[in-house]
């Protein structure tokens, strides 16, 4: 008496792996899923504290996904920072590229790239805060090896342009300018909380925009050629220089 088959119809002979997805479209969905469920936790708690099983009950999906799209919970917090983070490293790399004319507003389209994408994922501001500034953060390393320093650690040699273009004074310190422009970038959307109570400020598109070109401004206007309040000083030194000769 010969046995019944146990093999999946259509391909006899052969038994499909337990939690493997079939079909590229529902692959995806189901990967999609998961980066959207992991974003969702990641916001409210710690990263230990979410724990495999229920990110997948969110994305309702079975756990198995997780280890086959990701590898394991790191891989899959890697995977959304790289989906979140990854295109403004390919905006400071295009900027980074750019020559003549199309570098002009270099500043301004680095900080547009940044602060927007703060505004419109911010579980990104309270995850830096929770996981990578807090002492012993356990992603530190790992945020500063894959994106800090690949995006801020290129702005320096993006200043060093603007100065050689005359856009920014020459004895301006690049590694000092790009502290300032990830200070600017970064604070108002780590801050926001107690900024939302203090200022009565919502972090609305309109409201990102006109931060922006805020700090497009002030950023050159502290960094570029002599202010009126400069030379005005340099006058008023010059004018005590010649009172004591």
């Amino acid at each position: 008496m010969s046995r019944p088959s146990t093999a999946s119809p259509g391909k006899p002979g052969r038994k499909r792996r337990p939690g493997r997805p079939t079909g590229t479209a529902h692959t995806a969905a189901i990967r999609s899923a998961l980066l959207k469920a992991a974003r969702e936790l990641f916001a409210k708690r710690d990263f230990t504290a979410a724990s495999v099983r229920e990110i997948a009950a969110a994305a309702r999906v079975n756990p198995a996904m997780i280890h086959y799209h990701f590898g394991d919970k790191d891989g899959l917090y890697r995977a959304m920072l790289q989906e979140t983070l990854g295109p403004v490293l390919q905006k400071v790399q295009d900027l980074m590229d750019r020559s003549g004319r199309e570098s002009q507003t270099s500043i301004h389209d680095a900080l547009e790239a940044v602060m927007t994408m703060l505004a419109r994922e911010p579980w990104v501001a309270r995850l830096i805060v929770r996981e990578v500034l807090a002492e012993e953060g356990p992603f530190r390393e790992l945020f500063i090896r894959e994106f800090a320093a690949k995006g801020g650690g290129r702005l320096p040699a993006l200043l060093e342009r603007e100065i050689a273009s005359g856009r920014v004074r020459k004895d301006f310190d690049p590694t000092l300018g790009a502290l300032s422009f990830m200070s600017m970038a970064l604070f108002p959307f780590i801050a926001l909380p107690v900024a939302e109570k203090v200022f009565g400020i919502r972090m609305t598109d309109t409201f990102t925009r006109r931060l922006v070109e805020h700090s497009t401004r002030l950023f050159y206007e502290g960094a570029g050629h002599k202010s009126s309040r400069t030379r005005r000083d340099e006058s008023r030194s010059r004018g005590g220089s010649k009172a004591h000769g």
